[in-house]
């Protein structure tokens, strides 16, 4: 085993005790590298220690290599335990408890091991959502699904979608069901067919929550006149009913119109606006309308125009009152327009509405009708199952005999119907003293400053308001609660970690990282190791003239992508024929010693990657191995397909 280059400090070691504690609900907040696995290992095996049953630990991890890792982690150590000598075995349970174990001590530590494996269904160690899958297998009934359901794939889900979108642009584009043609026609006009195909996107992805919304304003004719009443308009309102209340107006009859343009010295622009307001005639339309006001008492930004720019002293002199007129005409019409936009809108949501309300009862009816679900129906289906009336009760009571301890990992990135999940699920842990004499307990890690999964429902400010809430229900069931922060990274060095913490010093760089608005706070363990943080001005696109000549190559042009690679290319070209040092290992850095990280697997990497190459950089390759295409694995699925001949 490789021995450690730094000393851990105390501060780190009696933090990670304290989390570990299996007697105590913990909230961690933890910077990256911090070592949150270690910790949430050790405090499994503590809870294992303590002579909890292993089937009523649940683990529940973000990602299935999150939770392989751990689970890979927990059996390691217990396996290990297994062989060790009293001597060995002694020194590792001193170090994780503190204290110097007895003979029973290290029999029990032996056999966890072996128990953990022979427990029916093992460690729960998971997903929330393969949790929630197991709860809904287990109470189909309760939930109202079929018993038999099965997970909708990737693949599946597409293709019920595209069934789905199908079937609706086919009864919209007829005369079958006039509503639906209606707002299919204005959404389309409005919108285009991108803009369509966006809203239906962006409607099956965040189908849960329209769903509910839909729920909540009931049928078409409901929700109609919902959204009317919301904003103060009568069904009946038209755009007519609304231009007409704004124009036409007394201050500028005829009469005064004559007068501005009878002038005796010439007033420019007061006669500008009564050459467009003689435009509207009888027959103009609502459309043009608008259009011919906006250009006579709007500015170009939207706001209205200020009278004194308008009445010259020419106008002035003639009609001493034109100033004040103008600029209460200009705010009414001004007001006017924005409540025109806005009844335009409403019907451009209502129509909108219409067409998702259509797609998801399809998508729904189709799942319903096979028997499936699909991803996020396993977290929304466990949460209407755990808050029904009756059912859920008995539910959470059968699983409250089975569950004495949850542990939640990357806790930043669990959404808000997650939290749901977890808090109904642990609210029995903090109602006082029950039939079983058990402390049970919540524990947390996470760092709101790494959420990054916002655009899945996540929000990094509940991990700490859900901190505090269990913070105030422990303390009313007189039970322990810790909140323990963990600021020392084993993975970087002191440069880097004051970079990061040197950027988010001001108050508008950290007041969006979490609910405490504090500076960030980083510490490395790693404190005699070399860093070097290397700012770049921001590359920004630049134009040019589009090359007629189709043979020379797109990438030659200066987009930012293409001048990035080059200057990193040429970065890595300089620090290889300058032979540039690598501190603290007395040598010349070479190729394999770099290492380019991408956000993500764009067309970026091989204009990286060609730029390093004609520059004579050998290059690894992109981290990515497409397993079925690789000539090895193709052998391996023919010899399956084979054995698999019933013949």
């Amino acid at each position: 085993m490789t021995k450690l280059k730094f000393i851990i400090p105390q501060e780190t070691i009696d933090a990670q005790t304290k989390a570990a504690n299996p007697y105590d609900s913990v909230w961690v907040s933890a910077n990256a590298g911090s070592g949150k696995t270690h910790v949430l290992t050790e405090r499994v095996i503590r809870l294992l220690l303590e002579g909890t049953d292993p089937s009523k630990i649940l683990c529940l991890t973000y990602t299935k290599a999150a939770a392989a890792v751990m689970q890979n982690r927990v059996f390691q150590r217990l396996s290990e335990w297994a062989v060790l000598d009293d001597e060995g075995l002694s020194k590792k349970l001193e170090s994780l408890e503190k204290r110097e174990p007895d003979a029973i001590r290290l029999e029990i530590a032996r056999r966890l091991f072996a128990r953990a494996l022979e427990t029916p269904g093992g460690l729960k160690i998971q997903t929330i959502h393969a949790f929630c899958e197991s709860i809904l297998h287990q109470f189909p009934l309760e939930a109202n699904i079929a018993g038999h359901f099965e997970m909708l794939d990737d693949m599946m889900q597409t293709a019920l979608v595209g069934e789905a979108r199908r079937q609706l642009l086919e009864v919209a584009s007829t005369s079958a069901h006039a509503g639906l043609a209606e707002a299919f026609a204005t959404v389309l006009e409005t919108a285009g067919e991108m803009g369509l195909e966006n809203l239906l996107d962006e409607a099956v992805s965040k189908r849960h929550a329209l769903h509910g919304f839909i729920r909540q304003t009931g049928v078409a004719e409901t929700r109609q006149d919902v959204f009317y009443r919301h904003f103060g308009f009568d069904p009946d309102d038209t755009e007519a009913d609304i231009l007409s209340d704004i124009w036409p107006v007394a201050e500028f009859s005829e009469d005064v119109l004559d007068a501005v343009m009878n002038l005796r010295k010439p007033a420019a622009r007061a006669q500008d606006v009564v050459l467009q307001l003689r435009m509207i005639k009888s027959q103009t339309t609502p459309a043009q309308m608008q259009d011919i006001l906006c250009k006579a008492f709007l500015k170009s930004t939207g706001e209205p125009k200020n009278g004194s720019w308008v009445a010259t002293a020419a106008v002035k002199a003639e009609l001493p009152d034109f100033e004040d007129d103008f600029n209460r005409v200009a705010a009414n019409i001004h007001e006017g327009l924005d409540r025109l936009k806005l009844l335009k809108l409403i019907r451009l949501n209502l129509a909108a509405f219409t067409l998702i309300d259509d797609l998801l009862s399809r998508y729904e009816k189709m799942k319903r009708n096979r028997g499936l679900l699909d991803f996020d129906d396993l977290i929304n289906r466990t949460v209407s199952l755990l808050s029904r009336n009756g059912a859920g009760m008995w539910v959470q009571y059968k699983l409250d005999r089975g569950i004495d301890h949850i542990l939640v990992d990357e806790a930043q990135d669990t959404s808000p119907e997650q939290w749901q999940v977890i808090n109904m699920l642990s609210a029995e842990f903090f109602s006082g003293s029950g039939q079983r004499d058990v402390r049970r307990t919540l524990f947390a890690v996470g760092d709101e400053k790494q959420s990054i999964y916002s655009f899945q429902g996540a929000r990094p400010e509940d991990f700490a308001a859900t901190g505090k809430a269990v913070s105030r229900m422990a303390a009313r069931a007189e039970l322990s609660f810790e909140k323990v922060s963990l600021n020392f990274s084993f993975r970087s060095t002191p440069d880097v970690l004051s970079a990061v913490d040197t950027v988010f010093s001001r108050e508008e760089a950290f007041r969006g990282l979490g609910i405490e608005r504090q500076p960030t706070v980083h510490a490395a363990i790693r404190s005699n190791d070399a860093g070097e943080v290397e700012v770049w001005d921001i590359l920004t696109p630049e134009k040019v003239e589009e090359v007629e000549d189709w043979r020379t190559p797109i990438d030659q042009l200066p987009a930012p992508a293409v001048k990035l690679a080059e200057q990193i290319a040429t970065t890595i070209r300089h620090w290889l024929d300058t032979g540039e040092p690598i501190h603290g290992k007395g040598r010349r850095m070479e190729p394999r010693d770099i290492m380019v990280l991408v956000r993500k697997r764009d067309l970026f990497m091989p204009a990286l990657s060609r730029a390093l190459k004609n520059r004579g950089v050998p290059v690894a390759g992109a981290d990515r191995l497409r397993l079925t295409s690789h000539i090895g694995i193709k052998d391996l699925m023919a010899v399956g397909r084979f054995v698999l001949q019933p013949g």
